[in-house]
């Protein structure tokens, strides 16, 4: 009869998830060596993420790249398109999403028609046979340096026809119908790694270096990168392209940010959480939107798994405490998977999930 009645109850709880919006957890492990997860829970380095995995099953992965380097979009990137629904691109720019035009509408400018990027101020440090980002979160760069930054340049980028908006003091918002066809990657990727290999490319990327190169000329000894330089700080040296693309109406959102992070960005943040936080006010949403909760380890977190793990837990044993259901979508540098989670009553305690192996490919 004890069984019986838990899983009555289990299956109200489930009926009534299926009618609302539950919490959600992105994790972003594209910074994380490929197979991360599989190594670290194999290794019992992520206990309480073993234990969430038993109350789970998988509803949905995405197909696993074979070379990382190659792919233009994160997995992330991959579960974001097709958890917003956002079209390919029609324009034969191959795994590119409109993250700027999709910002342009968070700013309230017109995001439908132009093709939109986003460009982040970096610093690029050239080596005998690689380019080295330095870490966004590491350049400490505020509005009044980001603004005057863009000043110097802006009547180089006007004369060319390019649309240039400020939309924080880490993020620039660039429009031009050169735009179009240029394949770019997320900086996040490339940090610590030789982002050599994800400049821009494609036929009209040589239009964007040509005017990048003008505008890194500019800066050389412009008075805020003597002051960086002076205080010891990395030098603005370049901007980092992505997003690229156009937007033929703004899609429907299935969720919605988690209060805690409806506000600014984080410094540092990778390229689309950046467009993601500015767009999603904007947008009108489906009849049950999920809340949203991103978890971006950093690249140097990849020893620290113990706090990786209690950031998970944090975020989804209360959701699964309250509302008896949570989703979690684990992406890594190769692939991700889409879990639904069900907080363990009666029988179901004794459910394995889905065992390390299945996240291998992740």
């Amino acid at each position: 009869m004890a069984r019986a009645a838990d899983a009555a109850a289990e299956a109200r709880a489930s009926a009534a998830t299926d009618n609302a919006g539950m919490h959600m957890l992105l994790l972003d492990g594209s910074a994380l060596p490929a197979g991360w997860y599989a190594r670290e829970l194999q290794a019992g380095r992520l206990p309480r993420l073993r234990r969430l995995l038993r109350l789970g099953e998988v509803i949905a992965r995405g197909p696993a790249v074979a070379d990382v380097e190659a792919a233009w979009l994160s997995p992330a990137e991959l579960w974001l398109q097709r958890a917003l629904e956002l079209a390919a691109a029609p324009d034969g720019a191959a795994q590119q999403l409109p993250w700027g035009a999709l910002a342009a509408v968070g700013g309230g400018l017109q995001a439908c028609g132009p093709h939109w990027a986003l460009a982040l101020p970096v610093h690029l440090a050239l080596g005998h046979d690689s380019v080295q980002l330095a870490d966004p979160a590491t350049l400490d760069i505020d509005e009044a340096q980001s603004r005057d930054l863009l000043d110097a340049v802006l009547p180089l980028l006007q004369e060319e026809g390019w649309q240039v908006q400020l939309l924080s003091p880490g993020c620039w918002l660039l429009a031009h119908v050169a735009l179009r066809g240029v394949r770019t990657a997320d900086p996040w990727r490339a940090i610590g790694r030789n982002a050599a290999g994800w400049m821009p490319g494609g036929a009209q990327a040589a239009h964007w270096r040509r005017l990048l190169t003008e505008v890194q000329m500019v800066w050389l000894d412009h008075p805020v990168n003597l002051a960086r330089a002076a205080r010891g700080q990395p030098q603005i040296n370049s901007l980092w392209l992505h997003g690229c693309g156009a937007l033929a109406q703004p899609p429907r959102s299935p969720f919605v940010l988690a209060e805690a992070q409806a506000a600014q960005p984080p410094a540092g943040s990778c390229a689309w959480r950046i467009a993601l936080q500015a767009a999603l006010p904007a947008l009108p949403r489906t009849a049950e939107a999920d809340v949203l909760e991103v978890l971006q380890p950093a690249p140097t977190a990849e020893d620290d798994a113990a706090a990786i793990d209690g950031a998970i837990e944090a975020v989804l044993l209360p959701a699964l405490r309250r509302d008896g259901a949570a989703r979690l979508v684990l992406a890594g540098s190769r692939s991700w998977v889409d879990l639904r989670l069900r907080r363990a009553g009666g029988w179901r305690i004794w459910s394995r999930g889905p065992a390390p192996e299945a996240l291998a490919q992740v």
